[in-house]
């Protein structure tokens, strides 16, 4: 059996070609990891990502919603319907684009 850590992160910005979160796990660079997002109200479909890992930094403690660490990562193999889905999740949910 393989194992799997499982750890709950917020989104601080995200894009089509990746994510940053914040993270109480201090994910190593050039691991890969699956991303499971979820919309804010749980009302849809998750998406299921796979990623690679860019670069870990100490999260400011500036805001109390904040964990440890920021993890910048960016997505790989992503298919069509994953984009779509991403495009509609970003349309719905990001204020600025």
């Amino acid at each position: 059996a393989q194992d799997v850590d499982y750890s709950k992160a917020s989104t601080i910005n995200i894009s089509k070609g990746g994510i940053m979160l914040s993270s109480d796990v201090p994910h190593r660079p050039h691991a890969r990891i699956e991303i499971v997002i979820f919309s804010p109200n749980n009302n849809e479909q998750a998406i299921f990502l796979q990623g690679l890992v860019c670069w870990t930094g100490k999260a400011p403690a500036t805001y109390s919603e904040n964990k440890g660490y920021y993890v910048g990562i960016q997505f790989s193999g992503i298919s069509e319907l994953q984009e779509t889905a991403l495009d509609k999740f970003m349309e719905t949910y990001i204020l600025d684009q």
